[in-house]
């Protein structure tokens, strides 16, 4: 029973609130429903036992408090009107306060939730100061109104004042520093983290840019490069300067598709189907046997004998298999073979990738799916690795819902496992 509760109260207190807003209105919206949750249902309480007692004027005077706290709650839900949820708490004070002190009601307590609401809800300094100033002094007022002053002296009369006034102004001098200081100093992180996406947003924009300006003139040198060295009068020197050249281009070719991908996370930039993961597993091998046939490496795949159907971006799954596979053909060893399999676990499809090729070090297993990672080493043939191809492929299966996984050991080869969620 405490969750359908805890989940009750957490969808008022979010009421209005949305990722998109700035720390200030959230912050905001929090107070203000939460001030709404406590105070509501003690208004609507009173309005009863008022009732109940045939205390009508006193129960009209919660109802029209009630209505206000109704008020409040389209404004949170409708996001519409926020500029009046301080003056709701000036006009709440009025009445609790005249409510207070004309039907002896109680209803000045109710002074300390609105004194801490408007830490948040009053802009200025000065505004909350005033408000809460204000709220204490006649809070002070009612309360020795309660006491019969002409039975005692003046003396007397000062030390009740100073022992109900001060622990009022301590609580008001907390919540100034709470305001002057937490506060501020969230802003100021609100902003430099504002400033950080934005160079961030920035930085990515002009990578990518340079990234896609560089791979036209480079894909066409990496072809021309190939057209020559079919050429059979080339001599073994000429060969080897040109081999070098094309495969010196096709590393930056690949490089720069990855820094065109290292942002993945977007699932806005997915466009999902439903597809057969046979189908996508099989067009993607066949375009990567060309590549292993350079190295004599055999790619053999294991099919499942059923429809795998799974929502995905086919796009972006071929780029988790190719990533994978050309890893694998990067560190095994010439004439060897690779594994590709798919097969189903209950619910999930699983495709799996084994070279038996030089492995993974146990140190360097955790930090081979960071970015740029350090883990980075040159392929059997002394191909370059840039540490980006695992990063992307776990960026894009965690947005397919699913994982990644490795199991690996250092010279026996390394098996990678992608789950993939079935529909």
């Amino acid at each position: 029973m405490a969750n359908p509760i805890k989940s009750f109260f957490n969808k008022i207190l979010t009421l209005g609130i949305n990722d998109e807003m700035h720390f200030v209105e959230i912050q905001k919206s929090y107070m203000f429903n939460l001030f709404l949750v406590i105070a509501t249902p003690l208004v609507f309480f009173v309005f009863l036992f008022n009732l109940a007692n045939q205390q009508y004027l006193p129960a009209a005077v919660s109802a029209l408090q009630f209505s206000i706290f109704c008020f409040g709650f389209w404004i949170s839900y409708s996001q519409k009107y926020l500029y009046l949820r301080s003056g709701m708490l000036i006009v709440l004070a009025f009445i609790g306060l005249l409510a207070a002190y004309f039907f002896k009601s109680g209803n000045e307590y109710r002074m300390l939730i609105m004194i801490i609401a408007a830490v948040v809800l009053f802009d200025k300094l000065w505004q909350y100061t005033v408000f809460a100033i204000m709220v204490a002094f006649v809070f002070v007022f009612i309360r020795l109104a309660d006491i019969p002053i002409s039975t005692i002296s003046r003396v007397d009369l000062l030390v009740e004042t100073v022992k109900i006034l001060l622990p009022m102004l301590i609580f008001i001098l907390c919540l100034f520093y709470l305001k002057h200081g937490y506060l501020n100093y969230q802003l100021k992180l609100e902003k430099a983290f504002q400033e950080l996406a934005a160079a961030k947003e920035q930085k990515e924009r002009i990578l990518n840019a340079v990234a896609h300006d560089l791979r036209s003139p480079i894909s066409s040198i990496a072809g021309i490069t190939k057209l020559i060295l079919m050429d059979d009068n080339l001599t073994a020197e000429q060969r080897e300067l040109l081999q070098l050249a094309e495969h010196s281009s096709s590393n930056t070719i690949g490089l720069i598709n990855d820094l065109l991908q290292t942002n993945l996370k977007e699932i806005h930039s997915y466009k999902f189907v439903k597809a057969d993961l046979n189908e996508v597993l099989h067009q993607s091998v066949r375009l990567l046997e060309f590549n292993a046939s350079d190295k004599k490496i055999q790619l053999r795949t294991e099919m499942v004998h059923e429809h795998l159907i799974a929502s995905i971006d086919p796009d972006k799954i071929d780029r988790v298999i190719t990533n994978l596979v050309n890893n694998a053909i990067k560190f095994s060893n010439p004439n060897s073979v690779i594994n590709i399999s798919l097969s189903r676990q209950q619910d999930e499809a699983v495709i799996a990738v084994k070279d038996h090729g030089i492995g993974i070090p146990e140190d360097k297993k955790e930090k081979v799916f960071d970015s740029f990672t350090e883990a980075k080493r040159k392929g059997t043939s002394c191909e370059t690795s840039f540490g980006l191809g695992l990063s992307i492929c776990k960026q894009i299966i965690e947005v397919h819902k699913g994982k990644i996984r490795l199991e690996s050991k250092e010279g026996a080869g390394s098996s990678f496992y992608v789950y993939l969620p079935l529909t």
